[in-house]
Parts: structure tokens; sequence; C-alpha cells
């Protein structure tokens, strides 16, 4: 089912944070900070089905006008070997789930495109810049947000100054070390909501159309499921404590 989202005006990223207008509490989005660009440019945002989150992920973080069709892959190991195919198009997606009978999605991993590496294959209109996995984020929370009733706001269990904070991408240096598991999202001593996307960003090659055609330019992000994030706000997952140490966006482990 989507969610149809209606009467957004644009919102803009300033250069300390950009504020979530779906939330009656303040909402802190520190991970958009660096990037001034629109977030809503007058039309819907929906919540996409689980099946084509990935697809949808593409044409956001790289204003990507190429339709992509998105591979969904229920082995990780082999999720982890894989890349995306640059011609024909397509986005890889890997679901991790809270639960054994794999109802509840928990995080989403998706394998996609730079826009440096789209214009390259496709021409200089085919994509605009590309943005961060946290923006992504940022999205999925404004979309769950407004999913939830009045009530529902009232008695989100976050207590802080600022309920829910979104921090920059945790940026991992090489594909293996992405794989590895981190904090994607922890309550912190504050009381506040820590949300937080762990990215890739691959050197695009120097030529295209090489024999391997598929190496380079992958923008890869590791991101919350709308459905555990809506159950995490609504107080039906319980998160545990831990200390953000001061000046850093990562929890201590």
């Amino acid at each position: 089912m989507k969610h149809i989202i209606r009467g957004f005006g644009e919102l803009t990223a300033r250069t300390i944070s950009c504020l979530a207008p779906s939330v009656t509490a303040a909402i802190l989005l520190s991970g958009c900070a660096s990037d001034p660009r629109p977030l809503v440019v007058g039309t819907p945002m929906t919540l996409p089905n689980v099946s084509e989150h990935c697809a949808v992920a593409q044409k956001e973080i790289a204003t990507s006008r190429v339709p992509a069709r998105n591979v969904v892959m229920t082995d990780y190991q082999a999720f982890a070997r894989a890349k995306p195919s640059m011609k024909p198009f397509e986005t890889m997606q890997y679901v991790g789930y809270a639960d054994e009978k794999r109802m509840k999605p928990r995080m989403i991993s998706c394998k996609l495109h730079s826009a440096d590496r789209i214009r390259a294959e496709y021409g200089a209109t085919a994509a605009g810049e590309s943005t961060t996995c946290a923006r992504l984020n940022r999205r999925t929370l404004d979309a769950v947000m407004l999913t939830l009733t009045d009530r529902q706001k009232k008695k989100m269990p976050f207590k802080g100054t600022v309920p829910v904070m979104l921090d920059a991408d945790e940026v991992a240096p090489t594909e293996a070390r992405w794989h590895e598991t981190f904090t994607m999202v922890q309550t912190d001593a504050g009381g506040t909501l820590r949300i937080r996307a762990k990215s890739l960003r691959e050197v695009a090659p120097v030529r295209v159309g090489t024999k391997a055609k598929n190496a380079g330019g992958g923008q890869y992000c590791h991101l919350i499921a709308p459905d555990y994030l809506k159950r995490i706000l609504t107080g039906e997952v319980q998160l545990p404590k831990s200390e953000f140490p001061e000046g850093s966006r990562s929890a201590s482990r």
C-alpha cells in the first residue's frame, strides 16, 4: 500500500540543519546539512512497495531520469558479491528482517549508481547530482511521520529537546567495510532517537565501455526500512540507550 503525501512545499536544507515540517515537535536533520538542494519539488511523495524501494532510491539519490529495474536478492552473500548492471540499467536490493518469518523489514540495502556514472553512460541530462544516503532516510522519516495520527505523534517515546535526529552518513572506505554491521538506529543519553545510514561511494572509471563495464561508479546505501521506523516511532520497538561521544556522529559501541 502506498501512502500519498500531498501539500508539501519546497523544503530547503540550511547550513546547520534541515527541519522536517511534517512533525509538530522539532526534528533535527544533521545528515542533510551539507546539501542545500530542495528535498521536495512540488510533487507528491510516496512510500514505495518494499520490492521497489531501491529503484525509487536510485531516482532520488541521483535525480536519475533513466528507469531502473530493481533486482531483489534474498541471499546476502550473493548480494555482497554482485554488481548492478549499467546497461540494462539495474539496481540491487537486499532486505534484512527483524523477525524469523521475514514479515517485518528492518534494513534495506541498496546498490545504486552515482550520478556521474549515469551521465557518463546515458548522457549529460540523464541525471543531476548525487546526494547522500541520509537524504533518503530523511524522505522516509517525513513520509512515515505523515502516516501517524496526532495521538501517535504525542505518544512518541523520545523525550529529548530534539526528538529525532538524522546523522550524516557513516561512510565506508571499502565495500568490505560497507558490509560490516553498524549502529543504524539508537536512543542517545538525552532521549533523542538517532538514525544513521551507511554509505559507500566507488570512484567512477576513467573510461566507460571497458570490459569491466559494471566496475566503479557505485553508490551504496544501508537504509532504515519504513515499517521498522514506524514501529520505533510508535513505541512498538524498544531501543537500547547509548551515549554519543561529544562532536561525533557515531554511537559508541
